[in-house]
């Protein structure tokens, strides 16, 4: 499958100077990143973390983390949360008593939509 995808620049110069060190392609090395994240995610679903070891030690030595797989167990571990009646007695007031959209309100919803 042939796939396009834009990164900043100093990405894809990385990209091409790991390729040539390795004595990949792009394509290739492509393959390699996305085989190393989709096995980051089913480790993340899994309820795990990723870290580097010390093979001296066999002590971890850093987290392996990205914004998509931070969010992911963020998702994965909701939290209950636990309010006060009186608290969601002033909620459903304000919602109730909120004044109706006017006609500036209702242009900019329609300007976001688009």
């Amino acid at each position: 499958m042939r796939l396009e995808a834009t990164v900043p620049e100093n990405r894809g110069t990385a990209v091409v100077q790991l390729a040539d060190e390795l004595g990949l392609t792009r394509s290739q090395l492509i393959d390699e990143a996305l085989t190393l994240f989709l096995k980051a995610v089913l480790e993340v679903k899994r309820g795990r973390r990723l870290v580097t070891m010390d093979p001296r030690t066999s002590q971890p030595a850093c987290e392996l983390a990205t914004p998509t797989l931070s969010a992911l167990e963020w998702a994965l571990q909701p939290q209950p949360l636990a309010l006060p009646a009186d608290a969601v007695a002033k909620m459903r007031a304000l919602t109730e008593a909120a004044p109706k959209a006017g006609s500036r309100l209702r242009a900019a919803a329609k300007r976001h939509h688009k």
